[in-house]
């Protein structure tokens, strides 16, 4: 499975998993080791796990690193060409990650083509 295909499936995870506030970052164009950043919200610890679980199940591939899976509040997993952020609703407040990388914030559905 191509990594953008990889890409696809873990949002329609996301989605599927009701994930709150979705938002892909596009980072091809910034230099960073990185293709995307994905983040999502959550209200409870429980969300979390179910998130990270249904990727880890779903995913044809492993995160290559992965943090924050014991106190999740901000659960970050490494994909390579792509990072997932889970962040629990005050970190995300906290950490305002969507508007340090507003200029690269792109529809999901733009990935569809």
């Amino acid at each position: 499975m191509a990594d953008l295909d990889v890409l696809r499936r873990a949002i329609a995870i996301l989605e599927e998993k009701k994930a709150q506030g979705l938002v892909v970052i596009d980072l091809s164009e910034v230099s960073i080791p990185t293709e995307h950043f994905v983040v999502v919200g959550t209200d409870n610890p429980v969300h979390a796990r179910a998130l990270v679980n249904a990727l880890r199940v779903g995913l044809p591939v492993k995160p290559l690193h992965s943090e924050g899976l014991e106190e999740r509040r901000w659960i970050v997993l490494d994909y390579g060409e792509f990072v997932v952020h889970i962040l629990e609703g005050e970190a995300r407040e906290f950490y305002d990650i969507e508007s340090l990388w507003a200029d690269y914030t792109i529809d999901p559905e733009e990935l569809q083509n």
